[in-house]
């Protein structure tokens, strides 16, 4: 019975040998096949945390980019409900506008900068050329209509509270 177990393994592995010779040619001109899988692997977990990366970092700055929107137009509204005007001797304060009225030369004065407002536009002009909305201290642009924060250059449409972005 051990004979002819043998016998019969023996002829297995014959007929794979000579099956293999027949596929991939003789013993010695055989090499190895190379899958790459290990690469592969490595290939894609690496696009992916570089995709969780990108992701991440996206998220992040717009996140950022939201809070110091908000934060912009909390600002915005906060001066829009305070303005405090104190008043002098020589200048008194308009009930109406809410400016000081020079006795002296009749400019009106925005009693927070400083800066002569016009009474047609009740809009200001700093130093440097831009123009100013005295209530708050924000940009103003005309052409527009969107108020510009000084501190951090958040534009905001007045209408509809909402940041302007790409338009600047």
């Amino acid at each position: 019975m051990q004979q002819d177990k043998i016998i019969i393994q023996t002829t297995k592995t014959h007929r794979s040998r000579l099956s293999s010779a027949l596929s991939f040619g003789a013993l010695g001109r055989r090499r190895p096949v190379n899958t790459n899988m290990k690469r592969l692997i490595g290939s894609v977990v690496l696009a992916a945390v570089a995709g969780v990366g990108c992701i991440g970092y996206g998220f992040v700055m717009d996140l950022l980019l939201r809070q110091r929107e908000e934060a912009a137009i909390e600002s915005f509204q906060q001066v829009l409900a305070s303005n405090p005007l104190p008043e002098t001797e020589t200048r008194t304060l308009d009930e109406d506008t809410g400016f000081l009225v020079d006795s002296e030369t009749g400019e009106w004065i925005d009693p927070r900068t400083g800066y002569i407002v016009d009474p047609e536009t009740m809009l200001a002009t700093d130093p440097n050329g831009e123009i100013v909305d005295p209530r708050m201290g924000w940009y103003y642009d005309p052409d527009t209509g969107y108020y510009t924060d000084p501190k951090t250059g958040v534009v905001i449409d007045p209408v509809t509270l909402e940041p302007v972005r790409g338009e600047q």
